[in-house]
């Protein structure tokens, strides 16, 4: 310990002199005096809780404010190897649950995770270093299945993609319209899976029951992910028929068929989901006249809300309340309808039909998918997921699934589990934030088709409150009247000099210091 020496201090007015320390004040162990000590803990963001995917957004937002785009990118692909798709289509369940929502507005989380993910489409991904003398067969190249490749190539295990079309992606390539998800990115974020290495993919191969069972003999573990192929049927509605098709088959010939073109026609879509939307989006931009006809009020419809007042502000007329069915083929479709609303914005405009009769050019069925085959086998090395094991839903949902059954995969094989659930009670509230050391700011704002420069993106990445995750901001080091807080790659205590006043705990902005009693 240093020792100051002994001076006399002096006065200009030749005063007597007076005592001083003569040692540091370090000698004064006041952690002795605590009953509490403040404890640096990172929690989850609800953002992150809230991801199919569990991604660590503050984290990698934490990256792009230091200007490390590679690192965050890093960071984003760790748990969603198709960022770049999921900044596009995914409806983010994370924005929505954004504490800074409880401020001014929530992070706009889809334009962060866009922009990482097209600039991490140059960035191929790093062969791993582990090697397992195990193979796994995956049925089925959408989301799902390639995730699930994905994750387990990275950890070393050997798989091979079976597929039915000539081409991988599935519903990302001819269920998505060009207009939301442009093909070519797709075809790059899959080129920079397979750069992984350990993947081998053979396509134009069809799998049903039986020949799954038999193939599961060939390999350690097999995984299907076929999706929701089959279009529902109704009774008495001929789908054979070019005037009545379903929204299934309309997306897949519209995306893969170049000579597919339907023009000036009147068209009903029966349904209320997603599919139904973008049938009429694209139905609208092949200058048709698309009319939604749903079953329901407006306010129960499973698309989702954007889509669907995206729909109404593009002028498409939908149709709620109840429908008969009856339906007459001639010239035109006749649909017979009952109790119907017709909304236009936020207003309903009319409520009967006369005769209740409406007449179309064609109908498109939109009403949901289902499976070719059951998904429940007895073989234990068989594993099931994506919109195959629990019905159409996100992309996220389904890259969540690939993920989480490659886990459960190489723990089948090799007995290590490498999977951790996060714990919803870390997860940080709003009155967790010290929302003292943030202003209120407008969010970032962009127009359709554009893409905002880095300066906007920083600017949005700075309004994030990083709930739970320490960003180095040294409030807790300048907090403390004890000096016994150093923050280097994270915050450290000298629990020596602590007296546990808990004003690092108090002002942190973000949550991730607490106190804890002693024992």
């Amino acid at each position: 310990m240093e020792t100051i020496e002994y001076q006399e201090v002096i006065s200009s007015r030749d005063i007597e002199r007076f005592p001083i320390s003569i040692t540091t004040t370090e000698v004064n162990l006041t952690g002795s005096w605590r009953f509490f000590k403040p404890v640096f803990r990172e929690k989850i963001s609800p953002c992150r809780l809230a991801c199919p995917n569990n991604i660590n957004i503050p984290k990698y937002i934490f990256y792009i404010l230091k200007n490390d785009l590679e690192s965050a990118c890093k960071i984003l692909r760790e748990d969603n190897p198709f960022p770049a798709t999921c900044g596009r289509v995914c409806p983010h369940f994370c924005q929505e649950s954004c504490n800074r929502g409880e401020y001014d507005a929530n992070i706009e989380i889809r334009e962060l995770e866009k922009f990482l993910g097209d600039y991490a489409l140059n960035i191929p991904y790093k062969k791993p270093e582990v090697k397992i003398d195990k193979k796994v067969a995956i049925i089925g190249g959408g989301p799902a299945g390639i995730s699930c490749a994905y994750y387990l190539a990275k950890n070393g295990i050997n798989v091979t993609i079976f597929e039915r079309e000539s081409f991988l992606g599935g519903l990302l390539i001819y269920g998505i319209p060009e207009y939301r998800l442009p093909k070519d990115i797709v075809k790059k974020e899959i080129e920079n899976i397979l750069s992984i290495g350990n993947i081998e993919v053979n396509t134009n191969e069809n799998f049903d029951y039986g020949k799954i069972i038999e193939i599961s003999e060939k390999y350690d573990a097999v995984f299907v992910a076929v999706g929701v192929s089959k279009s529902k049927e109704l009774k008495d509605i001929p789908f054979d028929n070019e005037k009545i098709i379903s929204g299934y088959n309309f997306l897949k010939r519209l995306n893969l068929d170049n000579n597919f073109k339907i023009e000036n026609e009147k068209i009903a879509i029966i349904g209320g989901g997603n599919v139904a939307i973008d049938v009429a989006m694209n139905l609208l931009r092949m200058n048709n006249e698309p009319v939604i006809i749903y079953r329901r009020e407006i306010a129960n419809m499973p698309a989702f809300e954007e889509e669907i007042k995206e729909a109404l502000e593009e002028g498409i007329k939908i149709l709620t309340k109840k429908i008969i069915g009856k339906y007459e083929l001639g010239d035109k479709v006749k649909v017979w309808l009952e109790e119907v609303k017709e909304i236009k914005g936020d207003k309903i405009i009319s409520e009967q039909i006369e005769n209740n009769f409406y007449e179309f050019d064609r109908i498109i069925f939109a009403i949901g998918q289902v499976r070719e085959f059951q998904n429940r086998f007895d073989k234990k090395n068989i594993f099931t997921g994506g919109d195959f094991d629990y019905g159409a839903k996100t992309v996220a949902e389904a890259i969540s699934s690939g993920k989480i059954n490659a886990y459960k995969i190489i723990n089948f094989l090799t007995g290590k589990n490498l999977y951790k659930e996060l714990d919803s009670k870390d997860v940080i509230s709003f009155d967790k934030i010290n929302t003292f050391y943030f202003k209120k700011e407008k969010p970032l704002v962009v127009e359709k088709n554009t893409k905002p420069p880095l300066d906007k993106i920083l600017n949005e990445a700075k309004r994030c409150f990083s709930c739970g995750v320490c960003n180095l901001c040294k409030t807790c080091w300048f907090s403390c009247p004890d000096l016994s807080v150093e923050v280097t790659d994270k915050v450290y205590f000298d629990y020596d000099h602590c007296k546990g006043c808990g004003l690092c705990a108090n002002e942190c902005p973000r949550g991730v210091i607490e106190m804890v009693e002693e024992l």
